[in-house]
């Protein structure tokens, strides 16, 4: 790739973690970026939407002192390397989650997995950890779907914090293979989601926090992870946060994190589906997640005390449909536009477009009329399986 196919300045769509002025790629040495750029298989930096335009290693800069978190995925804490341009754009700590070890027994129970799903006739469950660049920009594009959701001008608190962008690792192994990682800024303040309760793992165990933020809260958190992003596990408090609202009181401010299994559900509704059984819906665990969360705290545990405490959940959950049902055509393209794979950004699109439309349609029934569901090659194309031809 000669240097003259890189221009100088790359327009960008505006996105979360990007600004909506051209992209300076000449503060960097040219020669360098070419370079990376070919041999990651980028044409330009716009096509793999990494936040990195350089080799991983010498972008991120790990934080000193920390422990070691590695499991199926490994943890490491980060700061761009400082004399990047980038540096002052990415300021502070982010998260990076990076590949870690499968055990044995984690790669049999995914193959037990993906075959019981054959023989039910789900293949797209059972293809869902097959690419495993589209499962990470999939994430990068739920987390940053839900921040356009509950996002609003006026919320410079929330708009500062929470970014979440994909990056990049070059193949450093044996395998020969590249490594896909999602970057999140640090939530400074926040405590994990499973500290609303005193004692998660005993449901006997009284809810700490009942009263929220009017948008940062858990019955719009679940609205959009379990409906609109079809999340597995909406359930886990491990996977909200929260801090003290900034508006002082005893209210909290509850977000999302770790979209990793996003478009994972379907999330199905009824025909022509009412506000109440919505509400039955969100508020009804799969037979699946009665086993698994028996005898345990969930996010359900936590709205449930808001509804003991006066809170209005109905109120609130069509809040959150009209939020989702507020999305525009052009809005929901420049989210999905940084997927690489084009028949899963398709489908992508087609999918959140689907949700936002049944959104819609039980806000305002005689306004909207019910959206017809996305054929199975959609669900196929999202985790990269392409019709036949």
């Amino acid at each position: 790739m000669s240097t003259a196919s890189l221009p100088t300045e790359i327009p960008r769509d505006p996105s979360p973690y990007t600004v909506s002025r051209p992209r300076q790629v000449a503060q960097h040495d040219l020669a360098t970026s070419n370079d990376y750029y070919s041999q990651t298989g980028q044409t330009d930096p716009d096509i793999i939407p990494s936040m990195n335009t350089r080799p991983h290693n010498d972008f991120w800069t790990p934080v000193s002192g920390q422990k070691k978190d590695a499991d199926t995925v490994d943890h490491k804490h980060m700061l761009v390397s400082p004399g990047l341009a980038e540096a002052e754009r990415y300021s502070g700590e982010w998260h990076v989650k990076t590949p870690g070890y499968e055990s044995t027994g984690v790669k049999l129970k995914r193959y037990l997995q993906k075959m019981m799903y054959w023989i039910t006739g789900q293949r797209y469950k059972a293809d869902y950890y097959d690419n495993k660049q589209l499962l990470a920009q999939k994430e990068v594009l739920a987390a940053n779907v839900y921040r356009e959701v509950v996002s609003s001008e006026s919320d410079d608190h929330f708009n500062g914090a929470y970014k979440v962008g994909y990056s990049m690792k070059e193949a450093g192994s044996s395998s020969g293979e590249d490594e896909h990682c999602i970057a999140s800024r640090h939530l400074q303040g926040y405590d994990n989601g499973h500290r609303l309760v005193q004692k998660p793992s005993d449901s006997s165990s009284p809810v700490l926090c009942t009263r929220f933020h009017k948008t940062h809260n858990p019955v719009v958190n679940l609205v959009v992870r379990r409906f609109l992003l079809g999340d597995e596990d909406y359930l886990k408090l491990d996977n909200y946060m929260f801090a003290p609202d900034a508006g002082g009181g005893t209210r909290q401010r509850l977000v999302n994190i770790d979209f990793g299994m996003s478009f994972y559900n379907r999330c199905k509704l009824p025909s022509k589906c009412t506000l109440e059984q919505f509400h039955h819906k969100m508020m009804s665990p799969s037979i699946k997640h009665r086993g698994q969360y028996r005898g345990r705290h969930t996010i359900h545990t936590v709205i449930q005390g808001m509804k003991r405490n006066g809170e209005n959940i109905d109120a609130l959950m069509k809040g959150a449909l009209g939020m989702i049902a507020k999305m525009s055509d052009e809005k929901l393209k420049g989210l999905v536009g940084h997927v690489h794979h084009p028949q899963a950004r398709s489908a992508l699109l087609q999918i959140l477009k689907f949700k936002r439309d049944q959104a819609a349609a039980i806000v305002e029934p005689a306004s909207h009329p019910w959206p017809e569901e996305p054929g199975r090659w959609t669900l196929s194309a999202l985790v990269g399986r392409v019709r036949p031809t």
